[in-house]
């Protein structure tokens, strides 16, 4: 499994999308009521980079080999494993930037990376070849505009700003999201076995 998923995961895409969700974890980290709307590019990031880690190019000739999707999976999950764990030690070390919520701006990336996850396997799961680039574009997209531009903040506190913010509520909403995405891939159809 080690060396599939050595060969398989994009590591030097991975690497890349590490170093600069750390340098956004860092600016915000030194100047944090300038920079925040970056704590809300990092969580998309780390999603959009997430995402690639189950992106399978050649995935009909894969699919005829002995290894199940199940196998598979559980192998390129390595790389978003190692991409949260880099999230959590860059949030560790830069945690003096998140007006006393490190643990919820954690919680937000974990949940992003969960439910991108979830979503692209259910689309290796109905034999797509997974939809990496459109999916990893439209996650870094929506969160920066969502973070810069901030359009819901009154009602839904998707990224709260300072510790006087509605974090409690924003909580919440990264609780429902990973939850919903996960609810709802599995009741959709599927049209290639896991096994």
């Amino acid at each position: 499994m080690i060396r599939y998923a050595a060969r398989a995961v994009p590591w030097g895409l991975l690497g890349a999308g590490a170093g600069l969700v750390i340098g956004l974890l860092l600016l915000v980290e030194r100047w944090p009521y300038t920079l925040w709307p970056l704590q809300g590019a990092a969580v998309g990031l780390l999603a959009g980079t997430a995402v690639w880690c189950f992106n399978e190019p050649a995935a009909s000739l894969v699919d005829t080999m002995p290894r199940s999707l199940r196998w598979r999976t559980t192998a390129r999950s390595t790389g978003t494993l190692a991409l949260v764990a880099i999230w959590l030690i860059a949030l560790q070390q830069t945690r003096s930037g998140y007006f006393g919520h490190a643990e919820d701006v954690a919680w937000q990336g974990i949940a992003l990376a969960a439910a991108a996850s979830a979503y692209m396997t259910w689309q290796r799961c109905r034999g797509s070849t997974g939809p990496a680039r459109a999916l990893s574009a439209g996650i870094v997209g929506i969160t920066l505009f969502v973070a810069l531009a901030r359009p819901f903040d009154e009602v839904l506190p998707i990224f709260p700003y300072t510790a006087g913010d509605d974090w409690a509520t924003s909580r919440l909403i990264w609780a429902a999201v990973p939850t919903a995405v996960l609810l709802l891939t599995a009741r959709l159809p599927v049209f290639h076995r896991l096994t």
